[in-house]
């Protein structure tokens, strides 16, 4: 997998935006807040969404909020309001969540942390209000491993319970009662791939016009030697180019032979061999 950073851009939520002076198709409103908030804070923002993704309730107000995208260092540029359309706009930071988003401040769900209301923090362990850390034991030499990670159970004065439905767990149990459980995915069944069925299939299923099953024809056979000479070229030009066969003589009758007397070597005037 290729290397890619992880986002990194800030959600900013622009509020009380009179729907006059924004354009009805959701594509349009990036084109027109581009310029506007480039004239006002000089910053260039990447995209602009509707707070609100209904149209029809947001026909029925007259104002709205919408949602830029802007680079970590252009917030403070922003800051917490901005001039558009000749009034001040409040500015803050938006966060994505949704109804399984679970807030690590209170533990509930459809929130995140920094949106929570809660002044006190919670603990997940116990629902008391103290944090997580207050779990952990400060013996190197816990037995019960505390001193690496926040243990259920550990004070008799704070025992488990879910901030959530009460029962005996953490707030982190994956099976609570109150925890929103997400839609299973419902996959389509996959196609019957359309695969051409095979000559022996087709023999089998040959049928007339009468209805009467027809016998297919038996395929022509041909040994071995001739299908390697169809397969290869190499196979078929040595089967064909037979090589010349020598007369059969009789060795007896033959002279014997004589080795060649060796040639004289061109000497030159020095003595050295040519």
């Amino acid at each position: 997998m290729p290397f890619r950073l992880a986002p990194n851009e800030v959600q900013l939520a622009i509020h009380s935006l009179s729907i006059a002076f924004l354009p009805e198709n959701p594509e349009e409103l990036f084109p027109s807040l581009t310029d506007s908030i480039y004239n006002s804070k000089n910053v260039r923002i990447l995209t602009a969404r509707f707070l609100n993704p209904n149209a029809d309730s947001r026909a029925g107000t007259t104002v709205t909020s919408v949602i830029v995208l802007v680079h970590p260092g252009d917030v403070p540029t922003i800051g917490t309001s901005i001039r558009l359309f000749s009034r001040s706009r409040t500015v803050e930071r938006a966060y994505s969540s949704n109804c399984y988003t679970q807030c690590r401040n209170c533990w509930g769900f459809g929130h995140v942390a920094p949106r929570c209301e809660s002044k006190d923090p919670v603990s997940p362990l116990c629902s008391l209000n103290h944090t997580r850390a207050h779990h952990w034991c400060p013996n190197p030499t816990c037995s019960s491993s505390g001193n690496l990670k926040p243990v259920l159970n550990r004070y008799s004065s704070s025992p488990a319970r879910c901030v959530n439905c009460g029962e005996d767990h953490s707030a982190l149990y994956r099976d609570c009662s109150e925890r929103p459980v997400p839609p299973t995915l419902r996959r389509s069944p996959p196609e019957a791939e359309n695969v051409p069925p095979s000559a022996e299939d087709a023999m089998d299923t040959a049928s007339r016009s009468d209805g009467v099953l027809e016998q297919a024809p038996a395929s022509p056979t041909r040994s071995l030697q001739q299908a390697f000479e169809m397969a290869t070229p190499r196979a078929r030009r040595s089967s064909t180019i037979l090589a010349p066969q020598r007369p059969y003589t009789d060795q007896s009758s033959l002279p014997p032979l004589v080795p060649p007397s060796p040639s004289p070597v061109p000497r030159s005037g020095s003595g050295m061999a040519r």
